[in-house]
């Protein structure tokens, strides 16, 4: 049975429906982007964000992709690191409560936490106290680790780390892994652009990327970027947010629309879409079907707030992975 790894930051996130742009440029917080923040601007903003309506909810980009896939009923794990706090237990149990199999490191900072502001055209914008979850470090990775797994999945808010990354993709890839990529954010990839393309360049074999980070990465609009990365790793995929996908694997480009779906809040589809997109892979799908997967899980975890699907939603998503594997068979 296929399994796959991933890694990333163990955040738990907060989710703040706001009025309009004001509370974002009050705070110096770039429309759209990911911005790390301290501790005492992350106590600044507990106390901004004090009487405001919020959700919470265990996330991270990587782990927002694993437990989908689980969910989705791929064999999973994921490596993290938190605080034995209440905020990291709940962590752990969240994990477990989808089927993922936790390997949490430890630290002394608090739990990290993901502060998003979701504004009314469904945007949203991350503040992000990494905490604990930033203390990860080379040095606490055994091979161990990637024993009996299949693909490495890791986002790339990890990329700012070199020496953590780079250690856990040569391990993995000792261990006989494929390696997938997320770019996560555009802001992350401008800041560590040369790293990132030689990375890309030598050591990855999937990469997912955003229209913006696809821009950031290369200079160029959709189509061109996406003929670059492609000639970069074995499948690229440019993720177009309402106007869907395009991919390529071995020359071949494929175009994929949207899944019809009611916008409430785009925190997480491009998680949820590399958790359909490997869901197919695991499964030895056609390509064009993979595609096709990620944009059935974007489009439904865009009808929640936050990024997490309730059980009606998944059973909605996998009746309509049925109904794909039957009209190809």
């Amino acid at each position: 049975m296929y399994r796959i790894l991933g890694m990333g930051n163990a955040l738990t996130d907060v989710l703040i429906q706001v009025d309009s742009d004001i509370i974002l440029s009050e705070l110096g917080l770039p429309k759209g982007s990911m911005q790390l923040i301290d501790q005492p601007l992350f106590l600044q903003l507990q106390k901004r964000i004090k009487e405001l309506p919020k959700q919470m909810a265990c996330g991270g980009s990587a782990a927002n992709t694993i437990t989908g896939v689980s969910k989705m009923g791929v064999k999973a794990g994921f490596i993290g690191t938190v605080h034995q706090d209440e905020v990291g237990e709940n962590y752990r149990n969240d994990l477990l409560s989808y089927g993922v199999a936790p390997y949490l490191l430890e630290d002394s900072q608090p739990s990290g936490q993901s502060i998003v502001f979701i504004t009314p055209d469904h945007e949203r914008t991350f503040a992000t106290f990494l905490g604990a979850a930033a203390a990860m470090k080379a040095s606490m990775l055994k091979p161990e680790l990637f024993k009996g797994y299949d693909l490495f999945y890791v986002e790339g808010y990890l990329v700012q780390n070199h020496d953590l990354i780079c250690t856990a993709i040569r391990m993995a890839r000792e261990a006989g892994l494929t390696v997938a990529l997320d770019l996560a954010s555009y802001n992350v990839v401008e800041g560590n652009l040369d790293f990132l393309k030689e990375l890309i360049q030598t050591q990855v074999n999937i990469v997912f990327a955003n229209e913006e980070e696809a821009k950031s990465l290369t200079g160029l609009e959709p189509e061109a970027a996406l003929e670059w990365i492609a000639g970069q790793v074995e499948i690229a995929v440019v993720k177009l947010g309402k106007k869907g996908a395009i991919g390529k694997q071995d020359g071949n480009v494929v175009r994929m629309s949207a899944s019809p779906a009611t916008r409430v809040d785009t925190t997480g589809a491009g998680d949820l879409f590399a958790a359909g997109f490997l869901y197919g892979f695991a499964n030895r799908k056609d390509f064009s079907e993979c595609l096709r997967y990620g944009s059935i899980a974007a489009g439904k975890v865009i009808e929640y707030v936050g990024s997490k699907i309730d059980q009606t939603g998944w059973d909605a998503v996998m009746n309509a992975f049925n109904a794909i594997d039957i009209l190809v068979e």
